[in-house]
This record gives structure tokens, C-alpha cells and sequence, in this order.
């Protein structure tokens, strides 16, 4: 009985975390500003508030000091992190919501790869079609709003292709290292080091390009808060929890619907365009994404 409430809980955790994420590529957009520096405060803002939730939380409990190896990998993982945020948010400047967050979360199918070669783990017939039906419902979704022309005005939808397959490489080594990292070292610890890492580099990436952090309007830096906090700590801090709790396919198989979820308020909200082929393969996703979760359990 306190196995099923347990598995419940992940389950309701799992869905608070991908409706989070899902917010993130329209709190992008809301804050007008070039991907590498939404993704520098995004990544400063969620640092900060890990930092400080790690010091409250150090001095009630006694937390796992990492080692070397362990700081390595964390900001390894940090690195990928900085890199798929950068890019991806990137490739909203040339893609629309739909067709880029397609692109970015087909990673699940190169995870269940992964997880099979590099950490043992068992995949029933059903997972692996759920996660091969996922991979081709988003499949078509791309080439579906790639064919349509969608995408904001001045925008190039090659690179912003490139730009977000990139980032889904990037996403993957990320996810990979923190199944690695998480069964040693807690998630508290795990996202204080990864994401302070991530946004020290994030902010070279800035630097890079010679874009400015600050002189944006206030609603800028209303909607990048919120860019720093609802998908970041309510969304990639609940997904490293559940890392140690959960395979590594079925904790990021289901983010595969943030296409979904992102193309609905980038309808209502910019009204871009969403043709019946295209509502056909987000059920294809959605169906694929059930036989994942069917076969989810440790």
C-alpha cells in the first residue's frame, strides 16, 4: 500500500513538473530578449534561490559532501545544461514554440539508448514502443510545422532547427550524468553545483556574443523571474528528485509533452498556427507517451 501511494506521489510530481517546463518556452517569448540571455537569468535566478535553499536546509541536516569526481561530473552536467538552454531558447528567435520544443524534447528516444547501454536498465516491448511511437509522433510534428513556414518574423528556420536539435543532444548528456551523479549525492546539493555552474558559463556565452544583461523593460525581468522559478525550480528540480526514484526514460519521456502543452499558449497567446496534422500527431505523442508511463516502475 505505502509502495503505491509512494508511486502515486512521483506520478503527481512528475505531472506538476511538466506542466512548469511547459511554461518556459512562452516566458521566452513574453520577455523579448535574445535566447542566451533568458537563459543566463534563468539559470542565475534558479541558482540563487538553490543556494539559498541549500543553506536553510544545511543547517537542519546533515548533507553529502561530494568528492571530486562527483564535482566534475555535476559540472559537466552543468555545461550541457548552460548549452541547452542557450540554444534552444535560441532557436525560438527562428522557430515557433511548436516546432522548436518538438525538435528539443525528442531526447527520450536517445535516453532509453543510453539507459539500456550505460546503466543496465530492463525496457519491456511496450516501453519501447511507447518511446519509438513518441519519437514519431514528434517526428512528424516537426516536419509538419517546418512544411507549414511557421515562424516568427526574420527567422531562420534551418539554423533554428540546428539550434534546438543541438540543444536536445545537450538536454540528454545532462539527463545522463544526473541519473549517473543523483544515486550518490542528494538533489539539493546535486542542483546547487549544476546549476551554479551552469550559469557562470551561460554568462561567458553572453559575454560571447556581446549581447547586454541588464537595460530591458520591467516586464523583461518580470516574465525572466518567473522564467528562474516556475520551470526551473518547480520543473527541472522536481525531475532530478525523481531521477533517483524513477527510470531514466519514464522521468523524461513525459516532458516530450511540453510540445503540446507550449503549442496550445503559443496559440492562444501569439496565435500561431496549429493545422489538423498537426493536432493528429500530438495524439500519436500522447499515446506514445502512455506505453512509457505503463512500464514506468523501478
Amino acid at each position: 500500500m505505502k509502495f503505491k501511494e509512494s508511486r502515486t506521489l512521483d506520478y503527481i510530481i512528475l505531472t506538476i513538473a511538466l506542466v512548469n517546463v511547459s511554461a518556459a518556452s512562452i516566458l521566452v517569448r513574453l520577455s523579448a530578449v535574445h535566447g542566451f540571455v533568458a537563459a543566463s537569468w534563468r539559470l542565475i535566478i534558479g541558482a540563487i534561490l538553490t543556494i539559498a535553499i541549500l543553506t536553510l536546509y544545511g543547517r537542519g541536516e546533515k548533507l553529502q559532501k561530494p568528492g571530486l569526481k562527483e564535482v566534475v561530473y555535476m559540472v559537466i552536467s552543468g555545461v550541457s545544461l548552460a548549452l541547452h538552454f542557450g540554444l534552444w531558447m535560441w532557436s525560438l528567435q527562428h522557430l515557433n514554440v511548436g516546432p522548436s520544443v518538438t525538435i528539443v524534447d525528442g531526447y527520450p528516444a536517445l535516453l532509453a539508448v543510453i539507459g539500456t547501454l550505460f546503466f543496465k536498465e530492463r525496457y519491456s516491448i511496450k516501453e519501447y514502443s511507447g518511446i519509438g511511437l513518441t519519437f514519431a509522433g514528434v517526428s512528424l510534428l516537426s516536419i509538419e510545422s517546418f512544411r507549414e513556414g511557421v515562424a516568427p518574423p526574420g527567422g531562420d528556420p534551418l539554423l533554428g532547427s540546428i539550434l534546438a536539435f543541438l540543444g536536445m543532444i545537450a538536454v540528454a548528456i545532462y539527463f545522463t550524468i544526473g541519473k549517473y551523479i543523483r544515486v550518490n549525492v542528494d538533489t539539493i546539493t546535486y542542483t546547487g553545483y549544476v546549476y551554479s555552474s551552469a550559469a557562470l558559463v551561460s554568462l561567458v556565452m553572453v559575454y560571447m556574443i556581446g549581447e547586454p544583461m541588464l537595460g530591458y523593460p520591467y516586464e523583461s525581468y518580470f516574465f525572466l523571474l518567473l522564467l528562474g522559478t516556475v520551470p526551473m525550480l518547480g520543473g527541472h528540480t522536481l525531475l532530478n528528485y525523481l531521477l533517483k526514484r524513477m527510470k531514466l526514460a519514464a522521468v523524461t519521456a513525459p516532458v516530450i509533452t511540453e510540445p503540446i502543452v507550449s503549442s496550445i499558449l503559443a496559440y492562444i497567446l501569439f496565435k500561431e498556427y496549429l493545422s489538423p496534422y498537426i493536432i493528429i500527431y500530438m495524439a500519436i505523442t500522447i499515446v506514445g507517451i502512455a506505453l512509457v508511463l505503463s512500464g514506468g516502475e523501478e
